[in-house]
């Protein structure tokens, strides 16, 4: 409960720092799958992040991420916004230089952080690794440019909030220990008063 609490009030104070593209078409994804979706130009794209510790079919993660470690970081081409039932053909993708840059925004008033970059050419899907240590605010920004010149770029907004329910425990111990500490003053202060002397 409180743990869920946390998490939207993380993402109610950091959504507003960037723009948030959102594509999600019904004809490309499912369920949690379409937070996942933004546009990059004509293309939608999809975002899924998976973590190296889980065992067997690992979890796929598309808004929150909710352990530190090594993550695997994925982006898909999953088709195109005047046709989103039709999947990417080889002809739309083999040209394309593809760009992902993952930031750290920790707040709104200081300048994300570049943490990693990743290129490839002409693929319809990349992949690339990052060893989360931080809670907050994460972007992906994807930039497609096509032989002619011609750019399109977008973003996919994430957190990771691994931190969540130690900082509730923590908060928590500190509350009761004020608490505490309050009773013990106000017993003292009663075993020490003098009684009111008789009128």
């Amino acid at each position: 409960m409180f743990s869920w609490t946390l998490r939207v009030a993380l993402i109610a104070v950091f959504a507003g720092a960037g723009p948030l593209v959102s594509a999600a078409s019904p004809d490309v994804c499912k369920g949690d799958a379409c937070d996942g979706i933004f546009a990059v130009g004509p293309y939608l794209t999809a975002f899924f992040a998976t973590q190296a510790h889980e065992e067997g079919t690992a979890q796929r993660y598309y808004r929150e991420i909710p352990s530190f470690g090594l993550t695997h970081l994925n982006i898909e081409i999953a088709g195109r916004e005047d046709d989103p039932t039709r999947p990417p053909q080889f002809d739309d993708i083999k040209d394309l230089d593809i760009d992902a840059r993952l930031y750290w925004a920790r707040n709104d008033l200081k300048t994300p952080e570049l943490l990693k970059t990743y290129r490839a050419h002409g693929v319809a899907s990349i992949s690339f690794d990052y060893d989360f240590s931080e809670d907050g605010k994460y972007v992906v920004a994807v930039r497609f440019r096509r032989p002619d010149g011609v750019e399109h770029q977008g973003e996919h907004i994430f957190f990771v909030i691994a931190s969540a329910d130690s900082d509730y425990l923590i908060a928590g111990a500190a509350s009761l220990f004020i608490l505490g500490f309050a009773v013990l003053v106000w017993r003292l202060r009663k075993t020490f008063t003098p009684p009111a002397p008789p009128r």
